[in-house]
């Protein structure tokens, strides 16, 4: 017996008739899904908005205090990063125009702060604790400024965000079954 009459032969046809059917099939499912999502949004957020407009009638002074000293912080860290990312783009713009990379060591920043201190002569002469200095020098000489701004500022608004979201989710059902 030849093996060729045994296999079935492959219809491409049928094969995108059923392609086409499933394709049809979906469009329809998540058309209908769309739909009542769609629908099911509309009413829940209408609901959502009575909620809020209910829960901010009866906010206290206390409230828009903590929201405002969030909000003041997480912009601060939103201001640091986007220095610390300007300052990136500055070095960036110096290098493609004449190839050498500018450097602006985190050491800049800590000589203009500290000069003339204790601090400062310690790390210019230090008398003890010479590992401590060294670490700290190198730490100070191989950090970049512009990363330097841009982590902590990155964090301290990411930190900010996440905080001021959690608080007001928690002071809305807090105010939300108050009422209940």
């Amino acid at each position: 017996m030849n093996m060729e009459n045994q296999q079935a032969q492959f219809n491409h046809e049928d094969w995108l008739a059923h392609l086409y059917r499933f394709i049809e099939t979906a469009r329809q499912f998540f058309n209908e899904l769309f739909r009542g999502l769609r629908t099911l949004s509309q009413k829940g957020l209408l609901e959502a908005w009575k909620d809020i407009r209910s829960a901010v009638s009866r906010l206290t002074p206390q409230d828009f205090i903590v929201t405002s000293l969030i909000t003041i912080t997480g912009v601060f860290g939103v201001m640091t990063f986007t220095i610390g990312l300007g300052l990136f783009g500055y070095q960036t713009i110096l290098w493609l125009q004449n190839g050498i990379w500018t450097e602006f060591p985190l050491f800049v920043v800590f000589n203009f702060l500290f000069e003339n201190t204790v601090l400062h002569q310690w790390m210019v002469h230090p008398e003890s604790w010479l590992g401590l200095q060294q670490v700290f020098s190198w730490l100070l000489k191989s950090v970049p400024l512009s990363i330097a701004l841009m982590i902590p500022g990155f964090s301290i608004a990411l930190f900010m965000a996440g905080t001021l979201g959690m608080a007001l989710v928690y002071r809305f059902y807090q105010l939300r079954n108050r009422n209940d």
